[in-house]
């Protein structure tokens, strides 16, 4: 990591991990964020521990925390609008937001890129790129993207026909030509015809073809909805024990032993990410 330093220090000055603890952080973010960042940064970097480089800061799905507003104080947002000028120099703040909650960054005094511009040719660009990567280096996604029919012709037509076609469906979404080329991949889908019909055209129907081949039937689905409504319920990640207490509590008549549930959760395995 490029802030090890940083990481090193922490770990040697105990009241420095005091002042970032939750209930610090919950009580003043600013003192929190001022003792045990900005002047650790600061310390580090005129003593030469950090190189004057340029590093990135990422907060990623700032308008998540619209979703849970307080009815005082800041959110990351208003926050990082309020100290963000703070920060050293060297550290770049790199932040995503949903496409609709794009008036949460009104106020930063950051550059925008949008990644929906579907007219945009760098984007259009990288993600062609990205699709013929994927379908180049695959032996699996060549055989499950062209159809039988489309093998007999030995140019590369079909190819770039499918490219074309993905890259039309994606509308410029790198995370719906990942799902699609994986479900390819392993194949989940086997295209037919030249015309892709079968091809899902949103993500909410990638996400059903997942589920629905995870669990075909209703039973299936019933012994892991506990775990999903948990960890969707929850405001921050939840450790695996958290889970589990957390999905016994809403069992009245049956305990879960653990190694059931831990055989349920690895049902969800690429669904949910196992926290260390």
């Amino acid at each position: 990591p490029q802030l090890s330093s940083y990481k090193d220090y922490l770990i040697s000055e105990p009241h420095l991990q005091r002042a970032l603890s939750l209930r610090e952080c919950i009580a003043n973010p600013y003192i929190a964020f001022k003792r045990g960042i900005l002047e650790p940064l600061e310390n580090l970097l005129q003593n030469g521990k950090i190189e004057n480089s340029n590093y990135i800061l990422l907060v990623d799905g700032l308008c998540e925390a619209e979703y849970h507003k307080p009815d005082q104080g800041d959110t990351i947002a208003s926050f990082l609008y309020k100290h963000v000028s703070e920060l050293p120099t060297c550290l770049k703040v790199l932040c995503t937001v949903r496409t609709q909650f794009a008036e949460v960054t009104t106020h930063l005094p950051f550059a925008m890129i949008s990644l929906n511009d579907m007219h945009n040719d760098n984007i259009q660009k990288d993600l062609l790129d990205y699709i013929n990567i994927r379908l180049q280096n695959t032996t699996s996604i060549q055989e499950n993207a062209i159809s039988n029919a489309s093998k007999m012709d030995k140019g590369t037509f079909h190819q770039h026909k499918f490219l074309n076609h993905l890259l039309q469906l994606s509308r410029a979404s790198f995370l719906f030509a990942k799902l699609i080329l994986d479900l390819f991949e392993k194949g989940h889908l086997i295209a037919k015809s030249s015309g892709y019909n079968i091809v899902p055209t949103t993500l909410e129907q990638i996400y059903l073809l997942h589920f629905n081949l995870r669990f075909p039937t209703t039973r299936s689905f019933e012994k892991v909805s506990h775990i999903l409504n948990v960890c969707l319920a929850a405001l921050y990640p939840l450790t695996l024990l958290e889970i589990y207490y957390s999905v016994n509590s809403l069992l009245v008549h049956n305990f879960l032993p653990w190694i059931e549930f831990l055989q349920r959760f690895n049902f969800l395995s690429g669904f949910l990410i196992k926290r260390l």
